[in-house]
């Protein structure tokens, strides 16, 4: 496509691992682009990992809800934008894009709540069929550079961009040293939790396999997670008296980057943890239940592993099990089974 836009509005707003899969398509853009200013709306919640960004000239953060809409709409028509490009695909940021008097508005052809109804221009996906998204065989990653692609950029090498501030790193670097971390060590990350139980691997099983892990000669567990989880963080206490590194709700959104950097392989749900460690080029380990790997794994797939049960039910996308046995695809994944794997990774060469 042959245009030249002077100001480019992208809006994702959440979440935090959908934030994640969008960086690749704006890099590209950026590249695309090279002169224009490029801003990006996002919940201030989420702002910070946008910090530093290359590829973004502006963060418009806003704490969503209808009571704030007069002021986003005065922010975004203060400059106004050439170029919506609604990544989010909900009737709201549809709206958005409408209400900004911006002349073009790009987004997905099967965006939900209506919203394509407020593109002047619609991008369908490679593999789109009449399914949940969550189902599709094409990564959210993908799916977001498919937009880019129509837009005339080159999609060839995805690249993903975060915040690398010295003050971060040298904050994560004082964290390793105060849990007495040393050099030869090598470092594994479980995250344990996920915005839904039913992505969830049952946390009784993780605490298990930290305490199978925490026995591996010069092997430093960590636990990752936010300050909601600090309650059942507890469950790994024990263990601290074997080297076990809990930073649960203990590092700033802005240092997870950083501290995922350090890691020699994340453990991990189906959640945004796993997918900013694949970002910054860590190996994951993924356990998939209900959700499609192909859609929401790690970036990009052939990189990382998979542990999963094949079942007749999944993956389903679903937000309730209806299985006669409740989360079988999860439940019948065991502590042994993630253990070899892990055993096997971490005999490889260092990365």
């Amino acid at each position: 496509m042959n245009i030249s836009p002077r100001r480019i509005l992208v809006i994702k707003l959440s979440s935090l691992g959908d934030i994640v899969h969008t960086l690749p398509a704006v890099a590209a853009l950026r590249q695309r682009y090279s002169s224009a200013h490029i801003s990006w709306l996002v919940k201030t919640q989420w702002a910070s990992i946008l910090e530093g960004n290359p590829d973004v000239n502006e963060v418009v953060h806003i704490d969503f809800s209808w009571r704030n809409w007069p002021t986003l709409v005065s922010i975004l028509r203060r400059q106004p934008y050439d170029l919506i490009i609604d990544f989010q695909g909900l009737f709201r940021t549809g709206l958005i894009g409408m209400l900004s008097g911006a002349t073009m508005r790009v987004g997905f052809a099967r965006a939900r709540e209506g919203a394509p109804w407020m593109y002047t221009h619609r991008v369908s996906l490679p593999k789109d069929r009449e399914t949940s998204w969550r189902l599709l065989e094409i990564h959210a990653v993908d799916r977001n550079l498919a937009i880019a692609e129509f837009l005339s950029a080159d999609t060839s090498r995805p690249t993903f961009h975060f915040p690398a501030l010295a003050e971060d790193q040298h904050s994560i670097n004082e964290i390793l040293n105060n849990a007495q971390v040393e050099k030869h060590q090598k470092l594994i990350a479980l995250a344990p939790w996920s915005r839904s139980a039913l992505k969830s691997w049952p946390l009784d099983r993780f605490v298990q396999l930290a305490d199978e892990l925490v026995r591996i000669p010069n092997l430093r567990v960590v636990v990752l997670g936010g300050p909601t989880d600090g309650p059942s963080a507890k469950e790994f206490r024990y263990l601290e008296s074997h080297g076990l590194v809990s930073l649960v709700g203990k590092l700033s959104l802005r240092q997870l980057p950083e501290m995922l950097q350090k890691m020699k392989l994340v453990v991990g749900n189906d959640s945004s943890l796993i997918h900013l460690a694949a970002g910054v080029g860590t190996r994951v380990l993924g356990i998939f239940g209900p959700t499609q790997p192909k859609a929401t794994g790690p970036y990009p797939l052939s990189e990382h592993l998979i542990r999963r049960t094949e079942l007749a039910c999944s993956p389903c996308g679903q937000r309730v099990c209806r299985h006669s046995q409740y989360l079988e695809c999860l439940q019948s994944i065991s502590v042994g089974s993630l253990l070899e794997i892990i055993r096997e990774t971490l005999t490889c060469p260092s990365k």
